[in-house]
Protein backbone atom coordinates (compact mmCIF):
# COMPACT_ATOMS: atom_id res chain seq x y z
CA UNK A 1 0.00 0.00 0.00
CA UNK A 2 1.08 3.60 -0.38
CA UNK A 3 2.75 5.48 2.44
CA UNK A 4 0.90 7.73 4.87
CA UNK A 5 2.36 10.99 3.52
CA UNK A 6 1.09 10.25 0.00
CA UNK A 7 -2.31 9.20 1.34
CA UNK A 8 -2.55 12.48 3.29
CA UNK A 9 -1.72 14.44 0.12
CA UNK A 10 -4.46 12.56 -1.71
CA UNK A 11 -6.89 13.33 1.15
CA UNK A 12 -6.15 17.03 0.67
CA UNK A 13 -7.72 16.72 -2.82
CA UNK A 14 -11.13 15.72 -1.42
CA UNK A 15 -13.76 18.19 -2.61
CA UNK A 16 -11.85 19.27 -5.73
CA UNK A 17 -13.53 19.13 -9.10
CA UNK A 18 -11.74 17.27 -11.86
CA UNK A 19 -12.15 15.87 -15.34
CA UNK A 20 -11.75 12.09 -15.55
CA UNK A 21 -11.63 10.75 -19.11
CA UNK A 22 -13.91 13.56 -20.30
CA UNK A 23 -16.40 13.33 -17.43
CA UNK A 24 -16.85 16.14 -14.89
CA UNK A 25 -16.31 14.71 -11.41
CA UNK A 26 -15.52 15.61 -7.83
CA UNK A 27 -13.13 13.72 -5.55
CA UNK A 28 -15.20 12.54 -2.58
CA UNK A 29 -13.16 9.93 -0.66
CA UNK A 30 -9.94 7.98 -0.35
CA UNK A 31 -10.46 4.31 0.52
CA UNK A 32 -7.38 2.79 2.10
CA UNK A 33 -6.47 -0.75 1.21
CA UNK A 34 -5.22 -3.61 3.32
CA UNK A 35 -1.97 -5.50 2.75
CA UNK A 36 -3.56 -7.71 0.08
CA UNK A 37 -5.84 -5.07 -1.43
CA UNK A 38 -5.04 -1.74 -3.04
CA UNK A 39 -6.64 1.56 -2.08
CA UNK A 40 -9.03 3.56 -4.24
CA UNK A 41 -9.81 7.21 -4.87
CA UNK A 42 -13.60 7.71 -5.18
CA UNK A 43 -15.05 10.18 -7.68
CA UNK A 44 -18.64 11.40 -8.01
CA UNK A 45 -19.56 11.90 -11.67
CA UNK A 46 -21.78 14.81 -12.68
CA UNK A 47 -23.61 13.63 -15.78
CA UNK A 48 -26.39 15.68 -17.41
CA UNK A 49 -28.88 12.96 -16.53
CA UNK A 50 -27.71 10.78 -13.63
CA UNK A 51 -28.28 7.03 -13.99
CA UNK A 52 -31.22 5.33 -12.31
CA UNK A 53 -30.35 3.57 -9.07
CA UNK A 54 -31.97 0.25 -8.25
CA UNK A 55 -32.95 -1.12 -4.86
CA UNK A 56 -31.91 -4.57 -3.58
CA UNK A 57 -34.70 -6.17 -5.66
CA UNK A 58 -33.61 -4.53 -8.92
CA UNK A 59 -36.51 -2.07 -9.00
CA UNK A 60 -35.82 1.49 -10.18
CA UNK A 61 -35.92 3.82 -7.21
CA UNK A 62 -34.33 7.20 -7.99
CA UNK A 63 -31.61 8.94 -9.97
CA UNK A 64 -28.26 9.53 -8.33
CA UNK A 65 -24.76 10.47 -9.43
CA UNK A 66 -22.48 7.58 -10.30
CA UNK A 67 -19.45 6.90 -8.10
CA UNK A 68 -16.24 5.78 -9.77
CA UNK A 69 -13.44 4.00 -7.91
CA UNK A 70 -9.99 4.81 -9.29
CA UNK A 71 -7.28 2.35 -8.15
CA UNK A 72 -4.30 4.01 -6.51
CA UNK A 73 -1.81 1.27 -7.40
CA UNK A 74 -1.38 -0.95 -10.41
CA UNK A 75 -0.87 -4.73 -10.34
CA UNK A 76 2.91 -4.45 -9.78
CA UNK A 77 2.71 -1.85 -6.99
CA UNK A 78 3.34 1.20 -9.19
CA UNK A 79 0.86 4.08 -9.36
CA UNK A 80 -2.04 3.15 -11.64
CA UNK A 81 -2.45 4.71 -15.07
CA UNK A 82 -5.93 5.88 -14.07
CA UNK A 83 -4.58 7.76 -11.03
CA UNK A 84 -1.81 9.36 -13.10
CA UNK A 85 -4.39 10.47 -15.70
CA UNK A 86 -6.50 12.04 -12.95
CA UNK A 87 -3.53 13.82 -11.35
CA UNK A 88 -2.35 15.11 -14.74
CA UNK A 89 -5.84 16.54 -15.30
CA UNK A 90 -5.74 18.30 -11.92
CA UNK A 91 -2.34 19.77 -12.74
CA UNK A 92 -3.56 21.03 -16.12
CA UNK A 93 -6.68 22.55 -14.57
CA UNK A 94 -4.61 24.31 -11.89
CA UNK A 95 -2.40 25.86 -14.58
CA UNK A 96 -5.37 27.59 -16.22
Amino acid sequence: MTDDAFTQRLRSLIGRNCCYFGRDCRIVEILGGSDDEQGHLVLEAFDAVPPIQADQFGQAVFRANEHIEVPIQGPRGEFSEELMHLLDGLETEAAR
